[in-house]
């Protein structure tokens, strides 16, 4: 992420009521723009295992709209 990326990451759209609701998660990020203080206070870092969920076509049902992924 370069320095372009505000500090505080995210928005919330200046409506706090929806921070109780929304997910705005971060995962391993790297450069200038990845530094975390300063970050919304809903704002995730998040580790291995909570991402590994992300990590597949039926979080969104991708299998039905997704080409398949290439064999390696």
């Amino acid at each position: 992420m370069s320095s372009v990326v505000n500090p505080v990451g995210w928005s919330d759209n200046m409506n706090s009521k929806y921070d109780s609701t929304v997910f705005f998660g971060e995962y391993k990020n790297t450069g200038a723009g990845s530094a975390i203080a300063g970050r919304a206070k809903f704002t995730k870092q998040l580790n291995d295992a909570d991402v590994k969920p992300f990590l597949n076509l039926g979080f969104i049902e991708g299998s039905s709209w997704i080409l398949p992924p290439p064999k390696v």
